[in-house]
């Protein structure tokens, strides 16, 4: 097999000329549990493995990239989410800007005045890559990056097994945060809310798992990996 392989180097090529690039990292998880797993020994369960197809191509895959001279970032422990946002992070506190190519929604957290998310997506059976700048995760969403991580503690994500609060999805997470901006707001008073009592209710009950899926949700931005510039050079 080699369609994943074609695929992701066209990708790059495409990103490479449309970013003008200078400093270059490739993210990948590492095959073993990370911190969050640690912290819920549920996190992730019941996700299928990756396609031994797909899988047989990732080795051959890394050798190109190294060849190409291009930087590979793995950290035990950690997501290649997590290792995007270090570096993203170090990009800002350097006064860069920085470009995040993903397929992971995850990674709109990080967007910002420097960083850009470029998610890739499908649309109508096709293909399409959506620059996300903090203008249009707000025109989306109607919130800011940074309470994204606050939507995905109440509504929780299947994809990944983070509870979030049960009894409570999509439409009321946005409807809790677009009201109360956000999970301490949210919980500072329960009893105080203007809310349905049922709805309360569920808040009240769901405030440990509330908080355990912001953790589990929440990018970490200082894992343990070189942040250098020249690194990726």
């Amino acid at each position: 097999y080699t369609n994943a392989i074609v695929g992701f180097l066209n990708i790059l090529q495409k990103l490479r000329s449309a970013t003008d690039a200078t400093h270059i990292a490739v993210a990948f998880d590492v095959h073993a549990p990370t911190f969050r797993h640690q912290q819920y020994d549920a996190y992730k369960a019941g996700r299928k493995g990756m396609p031994e197809e797909l899988r047989q191509q990732m080795e051959p895959l890394k050798s190109i990239l190294r060849a190409m001279g291009l930087t590979l970032v793995e950290q035990a422990g950690y997501e290649a989410d997590d290792i995007l946002g270090t570096l993203s992070a170090a990009a800002e506190q350097a006064g860069n800007p920085c470009t995040l190519a993903t397929g992971d929604r995850d990674s709109l957290q990080l967007v910002s005045d420097r960083v850009t998310v470029l998610l890739a997506t499908t649309k109508m059976g096709h293909p399409e890559t959506v620059p996300y700048t903090p203008d249009t995760v707000m025109e989306k969403y109607g919130l800011t990056p940074h309470q994204l991580i606050d939507l995905k503690a109440l509504q929780g994500d299947t994809s990944d097994n983070i509870p979030g609060v049960p009894g409570v999805g999509e439409k009321t997470a946005l409807e809790l945060l677009h009201r109360f901006g956000s999970l301490d707001a949210i919980y500072a008073d329960p009893a105080a809310l203007d809310i349905r009592d049922s709805l309360r209710q569920k808040l009240i009950a769901g405030r440990d798992s509330a908080y355990m899926s912001r953790e589990l949700g929440t990018i970490c931005r200082p894992a343990p990996i070189d942040t250098a510039p020249d690194t990726y050079a």
